[in-house]
């Protein structure tokens, strides 16, 4: 799963993609697998994405910044 992981984050090298791809296209399940994660990780920016250009709340600001000193 790490590697599939570090295959859809594009953390792998040339030779380690190459070989991933390689074992996917070999196997039905690999391949089967690998789409649902890539299934999964574009749900989770199209569900969270949005929140980093959220405004952070004037209340929170004001608590970091009295943490923060």
């Amino acid at each position: 799963m790490t590697e599939i992981n570090a295959y859809l984050d594009g953390a792998l090298n040339d030779r380690e993609r190459a070989e991933f791809e390689s074992m996917v296209e070999s196997d039905p399940d690999a391949k089967a697998m690998l789409a649902q994660h890539r299934q999964h990780v574009e749900e989770l920016h199209r569900l969270y994405d949005p929140v980093l250009t959220e405004e952070v709340p004037p209340k929170m600001l004001e608590l970091l910044r009295k943490r923060n000193g």
